[in-house]
């Protein structure tokens, strides 16, 4: 990947978690925005911007934190099936483990039940952009693109799943969603030899 490559990821990652931040500001406080005037409802949006941006950050500090991993796991494990099958352990290690720590967390008395939503729903979102990756690339990318979406975006939500608040762990995951998505959809086309 060229450093101009590199840079246009970067700022369009950016820009995308910033979006996020709105969206997440629309949706969670449209009332407290719409509470003052015109200059509240502006600078209110854009604390949200750069709130997005800084998860933005964390979202490419993710992904290149998972690139350097799959590039030194695909030399140390003798073949891809095995780093393939360590990949698939961990997927089912951290989804048992975001609904066993956070109702152990927070669970007490409150029954197993909402604590499988969050996870569950990462998990469809992984699925689904895995879907989107190998119809647009191959079924090799299967695995990478779930373990991706899921392990590496579950890492960076911990912030917010320390929280046994809806809005909180929601307000990180939008942008996190927004960013993650885009940076392992465009890979692809960014890594691709220009004959």
């Amino acid at each position: 990947m060229s450093l101009r490559k590199y840079g246009w990821l970067f700022i369009t990652t950016l820009l995308l978690g910033g979006l996020g931040g709105i969206l997440v500001a629309l949706v969670f406080d449209l009332d407290k925005l719409l509470e003052g005037g015109t200059g509240n409802f502006f600078v209110g949006l854009f604390m949200y911007l750069l709130y997005g941006m800084t998860i933005s950050i964390v979202a490419q500090m993710g992904f290149f934190a998972y690139m350097t991993i799959n590039y030194f796991a695909k030399t140390i494990f003798k073949t891809a099936s095995m780093w393939k099958s360590v990949q698939v352990f961990l997927i089912l290690f951290v989804f048992f483990d975001m609904i066993y720590l956070r109702y152990t967390s927070f669970g007490e008395g409150k029954g197993f039940g909402p604590y499988l939503i969050e996870p569950t729903l990462l998990l469809i979102v992984a699925l689904v952009t895995a879907y989107g990756k190998v119809s647009l690339t191959n079924k090799s990318a299967w695995i990478p693109t779930t373990f991706f979406m899921f392990v590496v975006t579950a890492l960076e939500w911990i912030p917010a799943l320390k929280e046994d608040n809806v809005r909180a762990t929601l307000s990180m995951l939008v942008p996190l969603l927004f960013c993650n998505v885009w940076q392992v959809m465009q890979l692809h086309r960014l890594v691709k030899r220009e004959s």
